[in-house]
């Protein structure tokens, strides 16, 4: 299925890549953010191809307050937002995406793939969270992306359009995922036929969330998840963030900087005697630091010209049974375009897939 993406990288796109994104970071220093909006939701995609559909969600009766161990900081600020998602005061809508390839679905049940429940009993789905360095959750070629996704993995996905710093700081984006991964399990969905994915920040968003269904002891019955490129230390104290600089897209700003993408995401800080360094190595900020032995079957893959590439080789050592992937001349934008690498990456999705789901 030809996608967005698809063509091969040129050392001229490349290093292009590298430069713009690195001027976008000294611009959201300098500017404070950008204004938070969901892209358009109009997208012309062949119906031969696949669908899609945008759908609210909302906190499910059932949906209890947090409980986590250890951090009165996120606890806090997670149950203000449960509490005023509770009462109806929660700003901004929580929206979800469903997308399906053609090769899914039979044309007779197109219109029910698109629904937000099971299509049988024991149906698989992909609960995928999109990078976006913690200010974006969504882009207009997105939706290629996910129906892409369904046709190389065998399965209908589904994506929170998670609320994005700076306007929606640390832990909106949690809040939003674990309420959609409660609304799906509401609708009938069990906890084992889910298949949890993420990137970059939404792999650092994805394993926050994971913490939370540890907490009440479900978070072993995931079918399992999928990191690529992963956030998992914003303490950003691994070598490969100076290693790999002059080949990789993200710009280091050290975390002590309160432009940078850590402290974007963690937004400001009431009390002068909490240091936000100290903060952001906490596991539901930081993964690396957490808790691993309530993980359920985990498939990392990274490239080797990423600056996440340390942490990443860091975190897959201390879960002996996790699947560690990496690729030579990969960096994080390389690691999804080209069709050569996106084959290679879906397919060892897929390989996972199948083990985990058999």
């Amino acid at each position: 299925m030809p996608c967005v993406g698809d063509a091969e990288v040129t050392d001229d796109e490349r290093e292009m890549a590298r430069a713009t994104s690195h001027a976008l970071f000294g611009n959201l220093i300098d500017h404070k953010g950008f204004p938070e909006t969901f892209p358009s939701d109009e997208l012309s995609i062949p119906a031969e191809t696949g669908s899609y559909r945008i759908f609210e969600y909302t906190m499910p009766a059932s949906q209890q307050p947090y409980k986590i161990d250890g951090d009165e900081f996120t606890l806090n600020r997670l149950n203000t937002l449960y509490s005023q998602d509770r009462a109806g005061q929660l700003q901004g809508e929580q929206t979800m995406v469903v997308a399906v390839s053609a090769s899914v679905v039979s044309p007779s049940n197109q219109d029910s793939a698109l629904d937000d429940k099971p299509m049988h009993e024991n149906e698989r789905i992909m609960m995928c969270m999109p990078g976006g360095g913690f200010i974006s959750s969504d882009t207009p070629h997105s939706k290629w992306v996910y129906i892409r996704m369904s046709q190389a993995i065998g399965m209908r996905v589904f994506v929170p359009r998670f609320h994005v710093a700076p306007q929606h700081v640390y832990p909106r984006p949690v809040h939003d995922v674990y309420t959609a991964f409660q609304h799906l399990v509401s609708r009938g969905f069990r906890p084992q036929n889910i298949v949890m994915m993420g990137a970059s920040a939404g792999a650092n968003i994805c394993m926050a969330v994971l913490q939370v269904l540890a907490s009440e002891g479900i978070s072993q019955s995931i079918a399992g998840c999928v990191i690529a490129e992963p956030v998992l230390d914003q303490t950003m104290s691994h070598d490969s963030w100076q290693r790999n600089q002059d080949v990789c897209v993200l710009p280091y700003v050290p975390p002590t900087h309160p432009g940078s993408m850590p402290r974007f995401y963690l937004g400001p800080i009431d009390d002068n005697n909490i240091d936000p360094v100290e903060l952001l190595r906490r596991p539901m900020l930081s993964p690396m630091f957490a808790d691993v032995a309530l993980l359920p079957p985990m498939h990392i893959q990274v490239g080797e010209d990423d600056v996440l590439y340390d942490e990443s080789v860091a975190f897959a050592k201390r879960i002996p049974t996790a699947e560690l992937i990496t690729y030579a001349g990969i960096n994080h934008y390389t690691m999804f375009r080209g069709r050569t690498q996106l084959d290679r990456y879906y397919g060892n999705v897929r390989k996972f897939i199948d083990k985990v789901t058999a």
